[in-house]
């Protein structure tokens, strides 16, 4: 390390002592009481004054929410009647001795939703705005040869506290850090802005700052006479992240007695890392403030050269467009409310940056300020939102324009520093108002240099001050026509939303309508997690089958079960789908196609990096036949971003390509640091006439009474009741491997089917499966090579309610069974859940593969996250419940295999590992009570037409 480098690291180490003796946490344990009505916070209304005692007054950790902590129940959307408790809060603390001649402010991080404060007795103001830092001037009104005592009286409810209600939960409290900041009391740096401009190469750049100095100074000198005052020095240091100095630059600025002055000061930087999601490289600006040679004051941001621009409709950061791959979160978890720390923000970006996601829309407030900081290090593009959705009509009203103004105000200054902050965003889901285009100009005028939208407005004749169209929850049709031929940007900051546990269908078509178009910059899902909030007090009403997952402390409101992460950031399929969707990269094909005995071929790699090259991904890559592996490597490739690469892998191994086989290759995609990306799988097929082996072929035997039908070749039977139409029995040298074969169109539907059914439907429905059933026709064709078995089967449910299943078995001499079916339904729903047959196994057969996707579910619009392959387990096992895309399915045990081949879908259950769902139909994914796009199957009960498909069924006994 040479000499400049040593003293560099020396200068900051000073910088940050002086920083920590200029700065006072008040975390920690104060004194608070609970007023839940307003006779209670009359008799508490004089807690600020020094003679009041506060016997009554209980600790209380700061920050926190206080309904966390036991002392109410939560609330989930605001208050009925808009009445709420009050917070009292007392603290005491002591502070250096030389701060009676500094100047002072008192930092509060966040404090829903009103703070009144009070210093030993005197009054320092009140803010109106939960989610926004701000500050008092504490300066003369402390004590520093005894203890200061400080009161904060909280409120819930204020004229504009609607401003900041919205689809969460209503926390009171202090909740986030409340700090004492010394400073000169004479002259000081009161605020600095700095903004990045590159040159036209994006090589070079400008590091523009703003630097405000407040002057306290008396203007006149003894006698009256103007004072001339004294110039003093600025000087900015800019290092890097290891602390070596990029530049130094000082400047002399006049003396500007009794007023503030603002300084624009230029740094001409040579090549400076570029900050992006991807490259997150971050420079320690500081500028001190010199009295006659010495530094009285420091102020020091991180900044990062980044460039935003939107021109041409496309959303571009140092001149590369971008695609934003996105979620909106709240600023809360379950065990803290609002009051959460790093550990938090750092499990949610770390988890967020697995599943691929680079930008977080945060919804509908600004968050903690470490929060930002951290996007800032870790890389995570960031839109900052100025709390007004919850405004509603009040919105209309010009007397909330100090509301709105304000919270625009706070919102941007706190962050304007900060690269990861790519846009401002003003309110949500707000009709457009005078009130809003107040905030947009404001916003504007604060800060130039980011674009702004209005969540939820899409109209291309929004002012042109609106620089992003921003359209919510619109079908994958609407964003591509959309995005085809919009002038400006659009980010769709909410466009999937991730209800329960069994929805988010349609994610992938969505994202690849919008993101395919130049305009199409990207999209955010509604939520990051659960909105949960754990207390020590149990909940007053609980079930087992709550959506808390059995704890009786964690509430989640319906309306908030809606994370791609449960509450406590476990993860869920939903999770899995968003990594495979928003994944970088990945092979640009489904299948290859080869002749037997080639030697290698050649896969095309996308990679949709904005800014990394391929060569930094690892590939990990394996061939397949079914569930063997046949080879294996490691890979890596050139490739620029936005660009497909092709990858060559050696296929000598396929030279013989065995009948009925599936072969494929199996994709890791990993980065440097050995986390992964995704994982896909590209089918191989041959290019060659695939030979079955004959099979020795038995004489077919029908024998025919009133109660069944048995067709007999070899050592199979297959055993049919006329009298219901269905096979009963199938067994293989005597050993029954099929127990029951019926129709099923009812299952119990899940939360997101009944939220996309609706009320009335729900009401209507009843189990479909309980029929009784009549035969309408039945015939039987016998030839030398197979028996055909027609009927006809009338199935009655009610008197609303009824089907008709036609089928066609085919036993052909090798006693191989073919299954077609046609189900014509007359219900009163007007959709079902899913369409098929149920098969029921021996018990014995206690092993379920099947190949196809996997191990995750799959459904027609929600198959990203599984790949293909051969999975499964035991039966009943979380190996293989839920819903699988197949296209065969294995039974197997110590009695032998059943075979089905179905391309199709398999649900199988726990509570009955016996009995399998060959599905032809599954009613698409719906999101939020929103039903899939019209070109997925709806399974309609309207249509006039019949519900068709086909399956076949092999039986094989184990080899003695």
């Amino acid at each position: 390390m040479n000499l400049r480098r040593i003293l560099s690291f020396i200068l900051l180490i000073a910088a940050l002592r002086l920083s920590a003796q200029e700065q006072i946490s008040l975390n920690g344990t104060w004194d608070f009481a609970l007023a839940k009505t307003g006779e209670e916070a009359l008799r508490l209304e004089n807690f600020h004054a020094p003679e009041f005692t506060n016997n009554d007054f209980k600790p209380i950790p700061i920050p926190s929410n206080w309904a966390v902590l036991g002392y109410e129940e939560p609330v989930y959307r605001g208050f009925k009647e808009d009445t709420a408790s009050e917070g009292f809060y007392l603290h005491t603390f002591t502070v250096p001795k030389d701060w009676n001649e500094k100047r002072v402010l008192l930092h509060f991080g966040g404090v829903w939703s009103s703070a009144e404060v009070w210093l030993n007795g005197q009054y320092l103001g009140r803010h109106d705005s939960g989610y926004t830092s701000f500050s008092f001037n504490a300066t003369g009104k402390l004590k520093t040869d005894s203890i200061n005592r400080l009161a904060v009286r909280v409120r819930q409810v204020t004229r504009e506290y609607k401003f900041d209600v919205f689809d969460d939960w209503t926390l009171g409290g202090i909740y986030r850090d409340v700090t004492l900041e010394a400073m000169p009391a004479k002259r000081w740096i009161d605020n600095v802005v700095a903004q990045t401009t590159f040159d036209n190469y994006f090589k070079d750049a400008d590091l523009k700052v703003r630097v405000m100095v407040s002057d306290k100074h008396k203007n006149t000198l003894p006698g009256n006479y103007p004072s001339p005052g004294e110039p003093y020095n600025l000087r900015f240091t800019l290092s890097d992240k290891e602390g070596q100095e990029v530049a130094r630059q000082q400047i002399t600025i006049p003396a500007h007695t009794s007023t503030d002055r603002e300084t624009d000061f230029t740094l001409r930087i040579l090549s400076p890392l570029h900050w992006t999601a991807e490259t997150p490289n971050l420079y320690n600006l500081r500028i001190d403030l010199l009295e006659k040679g010495q530094v009285a004051h420091t102020r020091t941001e991180r900044i990062g050269f980044r460039q935003i621009s939107t021109t041409g409709g496309v959303f571009r950061i140092n001149g590369q467009a971008v695609k934003l791959r996105g979620v909106n979160r709240h600023d809360e978890h379950p065990d803290v409310g609002r009051a959460t720390t790093r550990a938090h923000w750092l499990q949610d970006i770390t988890l967020m940056k697995a599943a691929n996601i680079n930008y977080i829309r945060l919804s509908h407030y600004t968050p903690a300020k470490g929060f930002i900081e951290l996007c800032d290090e870790m890389g995570m593009y960031v839109g900052n939102e100025i709390s007004l959705g919850g405004a509603g009509n009040l919105m209309y009203d010009p007397s909330f324009s100090n509301a709105v103004l304000q919270r625009s105000y706070e919102t941007v200054v706190r962050d304007i520093n900060s690269p990861s902050v790519i846009y401002w965003s003003i309110g949500n889901e707000d009709p457009l108002t005078t009130l809003h285009m107040a905030s947009v100009k404001s916003v504007k005028a604060l800060d130039p240099t980011r674009p702004v939208l209005l969540p939820w407005r899409h109209e291309e004749w929004l002012p042109k001050e609106v620089d992003i169209l921003a359209p919510h929850y619109w079908k994958d049709r609407e964003y591509d026509q959309l995005a085809s031929h919009s002038d400006r940007p659009i980010i769709s900051t909410e466009y999937t939303h991730a209800y329960g546990i069994d929805g988010f269908g349609g994610l992938e078509a969505r994202w690849k309508a919008l993101t395919k178009h130049p305009a199409g910059t990207g999209a955010a899902i509604w939520m990051w997690a659960d909105q949960g909030i754990k207390t020590p007090v149990a909940k007053a009403k609980y079930s087992e089958d709550d959506i808390s997952q059995g704890d009786k402390y964690l509430r989640i409101d319906y309306a908030g079960w809606d994370g791609i992460v449960d509450s406590y950031r476990n993860l869920t399929r939903d999770y899995l789908e968003t990594k495979a969707v928003y994944a970088q990269i990945y092979p640009a094909i489904d299948k290859m196609y080869f002749v037997p005995g080639q030697d290698s071929i050649r896969i095309p790699i996308q990679n949709d990096f904005d800014f990394t090259n391929l060569n930094t991904v690892k590939i990990n890559w394996s061939i397949w036949e079914d569930g063997q592996e046949l080879s294996s490597g490691n890979s890596s490739i050139n490739g620029q971003p936005h660009a497909t690469s092709a990858l060559k892998l050696p296929i000598s191994k396929l030279k013989t390509i065995q009948p009925g086989k599936t072969y494929f290759i199996r994709f890791i995609f990993t980065r440097a640091d050995g986390s992964e990306i995704t994982r896909e799988a590209v089918e191989l097929c041959p290019q060659t006439e695939q030979i079955v082996q004959a099979v020795s072929n038995g004489k077919l035997i029908v024998s025919k009474d009133k109660e069944s039908v048995i067709v007999a070749t070899n050592d199979i039977r297959y055993i049919f009741n006329p009298r219901t139409g269905q096979l009963t029995s199938a067994d293989i040298q005597g050993k029954q491997m099929i127990t029951d074969l019926r129709p099923v169109i009812w299952r119990t539907l899940d939360r997101s089917e009944t939220s996309a059914f609706g009320k009335e439907n729900v009401r209507k429905a009843v189990d479909l499966n309980k029929y009784t059933q009549s035969v309408k026709s039945w015939k039987i064709e016998e030839s030398e090579g197979n028996v055909v078995i027609k009927t006809e089967v009338n199935y009655t449910v009610d008197t609303n309610n009824r089907f008709t299943t036609t089928y066609r078995y085919t036993i052909g001499a090798d006693g191989h069974l073919d299954i077609s079916y046609q189900i014509l339904t007359n219900v009163a729903i007007p959709w079902l859940p899913i369409v098929g047959m149920a098969v029921q196994s021996a018990s014995e057969l206690n092993q379920l593969h099947w190949l196809g996707l996997g191990p995750c579910d799959a459904y027609p619009n929600k198959q990203a996250a599984p790949i293909l392959g051969l999975w499964g387990g035991k039966a009943g096992s979380t190996e293989t419940t839920g819903i699988k895309a197949t296209r065969w399915i294995e039974r197997t045990g110590a009695i032998g295999c059943l075979r089905i081949a179905s391309i199709g879908y398999m649900e199988h259950n726990a509570s009955r590992p016996e009995t399998m769902y060959i599905l032809s139909g599954v009613f698409a994914r719906p999101e939020k009570g929103r039903k899939a796009e019209e070109s997925v199957p709806q399974l309609s009960t309207d249509t006039g037409k019949p519900f068709v498909g086909e399956f076949s069924i092999t039986l094989r006994a184990n080899q003695k």
